[in-house]
């Protein structure tokens, strides 16, 4: 496992970004310094773990670590706190997809390093409703 992944594997396993002591913005992914008011002082939150789909695209051509997803369905989800992040959505029916449908993080292997045979897991969404 690469010395990157295993330092910040906490935020692969869990929807960690950022919040500003300041000013009490939130940031997603991770900064150290507010992009609001430049403070430094920042701490980590933990992101909502549901949303709502607010678009969405499927992926036909990848790099070769995920040739065996395609297609890969990425979604544009806008957490219960308002941020928006892009992220894989997994375990669906071609009719479910439809921008505006309630979306929730689950944990799911990502890839595999074939190399090493390490497998990197992470969070992906699944629609529920």
């Amino acid at each position: 496992m690469s010395v990157s992944y295993w330092r910040q594997r906490d935020r692969y396993y869990r929807i960690i970004g950022s919040r500003c002591k300041n000013c009490d913005k939130l940031f997603f992914p991770y900064v150290r310094n507010c992009k609001s008011c430049n403070s430094l002082n920042i701490v980590d939150e933990e992101m909502p773990k549901t949303g709502k789909l607010i678009s969405y695209t499927y992926l036909f051509e990848t790099t070769a670590q995920f040739s065996n997803q395609i297609p890969l369905l990425i979604g544009l989800i806008e957490l219960e706190n308002g941020i928006r992040i892009i992220s894989q959505i997994t375990d669906y029916q071609d009719h479910d997809i439809k921008i505006g449908k309630h979306v929730k993080a689950v944990f799911r292997k990502i890839r595999e390093d074939s190399k090493s045979s390490q497998i990197h897991y992470g969070y992906k969404f699944i629609i529920y409703d």
